[in-house]
C-alpha cells in the first residue's frame, strides 16, 4: 500500500474512531489497542489538526492482514454465493413459497420480491400433479440417488436435476418425494412394532 494510500485509511479510520468517541462509544478504539490517554487525545482533535493528519506521509496504522478471518470471510462469501444460486434456480424451476421457507427460511414477501426481479410469473392455483410415466422416472431417479429423507440441500439438489432433465414443476416432484418418504417412515414403524409384537 503506498504512502498516500495509507494517509487516506488513517483519516478515514481517524475520523470513524472521532465519530464514535464523540458519540460515547470508546469500545472500537479499545479494539485497536489505543490507550485511554490517546482515546482522550482523539476526541479532543479540531478540524484542522485531523486535516493535518490526513497530509502527512507518516501513518499511525501498522496493515496486517489476519489470515484465518481472510478464509473464513471467503469462504462465507463463497457459501452465500452458492445459496443464492440455488435459490434462484429453485424459483426457475417452479419453486413454491412454502418449498422456499423449508430450504432457504425465506419469507412469502422475499420470495414474491425475489421472483419480480428474476422476472418470474407465478400461476394461481394447485400445482399440477405427476402423471404416471413422469411419476416412475421420478421414482427412479430418486432410488438411484440412496436418498431416505427430502430435507437436506443434497437431496433438493437431486430433486432439482429430476426436475431439469424431465421439464418437471419443482413443488411438484418434491410434494411427490415428500409423500413417498412418509409412507417410506410409516411402513418402518409398522414393521418395528410387527418386530416388537413377535
Amino acid at each position: 500500500m503506498s504512502h498516500h494510500n495509507l494517509s487516506q485509511a488513517t483519516t478515514a479510520i481517524l475520523s470513524s474512531l472521532l465519530m464514535d468517541v464523540k458519540s460515547g462509544n470508546i469500545r472500537r478504539c479499545e479494539s485497536l489497542g489505543m490507550s485511554v490517554e490517546e482515546i482522550r487525545a482523539l476526541s479532543q482533535l479540531s478540524l484542522d489538526e485531523l486535516h493535518y493528519i490526513s497530509q502527512s506521509h507518516v501513518s499511525v496504522l501498522d496493515v496486517t492482514l489476519n489470515h484465518e478471518n481472510f478464509w473464513l470471510m471467503l469462504n462465507q462469501a463463497r457459501n452465500e454465493q452458492k445459496r443464492m444460486l440455488m435459490i434462484d434456480r429453485a424459483l426457475e424451476l417452479g419453486g413454491s413459497m412454502e418449498l422456499m421457507e423449508t430450504y432457504f427460511g425465506m419469507s412469502p414477501s422475499e420470495v414474491s420480491a425475489r421472483r419480480r426481479m428474476m422476472g418470474i410469473e407465478t400461476r394461481q392455483g394447485r400445482t399440477q400433479s405427476l402423471s404416471e410415466p413422469q411419476d416412475t422416472l421420478l421414482w427412479s431417479e430418486w432410488k438411484v440417488a440412496g436418498m431416505s429423507s427430502p430435507d437436506s440441500h443434497q437431496a433438493l439438489e437431486v430433486m432439482m436435476l429430476a426436475a431439469e432433465q424431465y421439464s418437471l414443476s419443482l413443488t411438484a416432484v418434491w410434494t411427490r418425494v415428500c409423500l413417498w418418504c412418509r409412507e417410506a417412515k410409516t411402513v418402518r414403524k409398522t414393521d418395528v412394532s410387527v418386530r416388537k409384537a413377535t
